[in-house]
C-alpha cells in the first residue's frame, strides 16, 4: 500500500512539472517588434517603440537603443513573460489571445503600455 500512495504521488509532481514545463515551451523565442498607441483628435496614433529579443537561456535583449540593454525573463503559469534585469526591469508582458503577442508595462515606460508581436516566422 504504501508502494501505492508513493506512485501517485509521484505522478502528480511528474504532471504539475510537465504542465510548468510545457507553458515555458509555448513561449515563441525569437524577435518581438513593440508598438505604442495613443488616442489623439478622433484617431489613434501608433509610434514603434524598438523590439526586443527572447533567447532560450531565459535572457532578453532590448534593440531599442544604439546600445542594447539586457536582462533575463521568466514565464509564469499563465505564459506571461516577466522581466528582471535590463530596461524591462520589474515589468510584465501579458499574454494576448492572439498568438505570440503581449501587452508590455514597465516602470521606465513613460508611454504606459506597448503591444508587442513576434516578428520571427
Amino acid at each position: 500500500m504504501k508502494n501505492f500512495y508513493f506512485l501517485a504521488i509521484a505522478l502528480i509532481v511528474f504532471s504539475w512539472s510537465a504542465k510548468a514545463q510545457s507553458t515555458a515551451a509555448a513561449v515563441k523565442y525569437g524577435k518581438y517588434g513593440c508598438t505604442a498607441s495613443k488616442y489623439t483628435g478622433g484617431s489613434y496614433e501608433y509610434t514603434p517603440k524598438g523590439s526586443f529579443t527572447l533567447k532560450k537561456d531565459g535572457t532578453y535583449t532590448y534593440e531599442g537603443f544604439q546600445k542594447p540593454s539586457k536582462g533575463k525573463f521568466t514565464v509564469d503559469a499563465k505564459g506571461n513573460l516577466v522581466f528582471k534585469g535590463g530596461y524591462f526591469d520589474g515589468g510584465k508582458a501579458d499574454k494576448t489571445d492572439r498568438p505570440n503577442k503581449f501587452f508590455l508595462v514597465f516602470p521606465s515606460n513613460p508611454d504606459n503600455r506597448w503591444t508587442c508581436s513576434c516578428i520571427d516566422k
